[in-house]
């Protein structure tokens, strides 16, 4: 029985079952939970899904024009933003189960998994067999619980990240090509996935100075180069359409001496991957120096971690979410340390093992219980309102959950006949430009001049308005609160919300006749000074 425990203990395929299942049970912890909570980039990141899947299918000459019609129709995509790979994913997703957060959520947390199996498979290959069991507890870390929990691209580029560095350390070690294929593989795939995930690329490097002299080299490798080069392409691509959003990413001299950009990401540690388990790591790996079996291992994951912080210190856009590749790493630093302890103590029956590691399980499970995931709701209920009142109608909408909206009505709109209008697009604009500084400007100077670009261009009789206590910062917004309540509309309904602060969305529907609106103008002040005029939304 002992020895059987033993065997079940150190089987790969037990510990990658255990993967799963603890990241299933964390995610159960939040089931009510539709992904999209983090305001802005969750929902556009699940619209992006649905977006490529259609442009796949419809596989149009002109690429650019279709995005555009698009985006006439559903102004809540962002495909300039973003590379796509993750997208196509979803998208297959909603092919398959149909368009809903849930399935944006949960393929979210695919990737996480297979960060949790490249972490188990880093501990069995440099840790030990037993160790295996690391890549369970990567699901506990509060960073990793809390982003497996949201349709962000954060945890994509991580799991696509470890996959890239534990192929190369592979290849470093044993010099085969299909090691450093592999690699270049995954790089490929994190430039296609997330941008900032090329910072991989900094730890790869380093790595590879780090082991230079006991390399040596195929020339025949030499090929892999222009491939893993076609993953710079939408890249290039994004830079050449959205300039704008290019230059506010890029450091300048001020930013650079700054104290606090080379210490906000060290100072996020702590909540990223949790006191208990950076105080442990940081112990661990500044015991393994002394010893030489672990020392190497140290060098790794010190080299993993401060070139990583370093690396996307100099960015000026930053959040702990961007720094989420470190986590693995912490987790490893831990186990390397368990397994230098219990090397100088006397060997554990495999009961006693089952009993620690249900122990530390457990520990694992109430702190990942701990992790608060926030919900938003109420806004699939105003979409499905209108999919009844007003199924071929356009709607308005002013507020800043404007993506969770823009979501629910296109994932409820499958014959392409409804559309947003955002009045942020319309009566003015308010947001970054080649900095991170928000500035406004406004196409509008009075409650008369709302009304009459409500009837003569957006062609929308429902205007939805996102009202809270204290009053929009935003002058055009103000303008259209007030208009709303003059005779020429209608209050409908209020839909309250949850989770958005103190907020709920009114809905009004003007009385008067609305010319139609065939055709319109867009622009994109946040990303480029191009301008697209008599742009036809697209249609099934």
């Amino acid at each position: 029985m002992s020895t059987r425990m033993g065997v079940w203990l150190r089987s790969p395929i037990w510990q990658a079952a255990g993967v799963v299942l603890a990241f299933l049970l964390v995610a159960s912890f939040h089931h009510e939970n539709d992904g999209l909570w983090f305001q802005g980039d969750a929902p556009r990141h699940a619209a992006n899904g649905l977006f490529w899947w259609d442009l796949l299918r419809a596989t149009p000459v002109d690429p650019v024009d279709y995005a555009v019609r698009y985006y006439a129709r559903y102004p809540v995509i962002a495909p300039a933003t973003y590379p796509p790979l993750t997208y196509i994913v979803e998208g297959l997703a909603f092919a398959v189960f149909g368009p809903s957060p849930s399935v944006a959520r949960y393929t979210i947390l695919s990737f996480a998994m297979v960060a949790g199996i490249y972490t188990m498979a880093w501990a069995r290959t440099w840790i030990g067999t037993l160790a295996g069991w690391t890549g369970v507890f990567l699901a506990f870390i509060p960073g990793i619980a809390l982003w497996s929990n949201a349709v962000m691209l954060n945890v994509p580029a991580t799991a696509l990240g470890i996959a890239s560095l534990y192929h190369f350390r592979r290849w470093l070690e044993n010099g085969r090509t299909i090691q450093l294929v592999s690699t270049a593989a995954f790089v490929a795939a994190v430039l296609l996935t997330y941008y900032p995930g090329a910072s991989v690329l900094s730890i790869l490097t380093a790595w590879f100075l780090f082991r230079v002299r006991h390399l040596s080299f195929d020339r025949r490798l030499w090929w892999m180069v222009p491939i893993a080069l076609l993953a710079v392409v939408p890249l290039t691509a994004a830079l050449l359409l959205s300039p704008l959003h290019t230059s506010r990413h890029l450091p300048w001299m001020g930013f650079l001496t700054r104290r606090t950009t080379w210490t906000f990401y060290w100072f996020a540690l702590p909540s990223l991957v949790g006191t208990v388990t950076l105080s442990l790591s940081v112990a661990a790996l500044a015991v393994a120096v002394w010893f030489e079996r672990w020392r190497v291992e140290a060098a790794y994951l010190v080299l993993w971690i401060a070139v990583l912080l370093v690396g996307l210190s100099v960015l000026p856009a930053r959040d702990p979410r961007y720094i989420l590749l470190v986590a693995p790493a912490f987790v490893l630093a831990v186990a390397i340390g368990i397994a230098a302890a219990v090397r100088s103590l006397p060997e554990f029956a495999p009961p006693y093992q089952m009993v620690m590691l249900a122990g530390a399980l457990a520990i694992g499970v109430w702190s990942a219980g701990r992790v608060a995931v926030p919900r938003v709701t109420g806004f699939r209920e105003i979409a499905l309102f209108l999919q009844q009142q007003a199924p071929t109608d356009a709607v308005l909408y002013d507020g800043d959950y404007d993506g969770l909206f823009g979501f629910y009505v296109r994932a409820l709109d499958p014959a392409f006949e409804r559309r947003v209008v955002l009045a942020s697009k319309l009566l003015y604009s308010y947001g970054p430009g080649a900095t991170f500084e928000w500035t406004q400007t406004s196409a509008v100077a009075s409650t008369d001049d709302v009304v009459t670009l409500l009837r003569t261009r957006s062609g929308c009789r429902w205007v939805a308005i996102e009202a809270r206590r204290k009053p929009p910062a935003v002058v055009a917004r103000r303008l259209l609160a007030e208009a709303v309540t003059r005779s020429e509309f209608e209050f409908v309904r209020s839909f309250p919300i949850t989770g958005a602060g103190d907020r709920r969305v009114d809905l009004y529907r003007m009385v008067n006749r609305v010319e139609p609106s065939t055709a319109v103008d867009l622009s994109f002040s946040s990303l480029s000074g191009r301008t697209f005029l008599h742009v036809v939304p697209i249609t099934r």
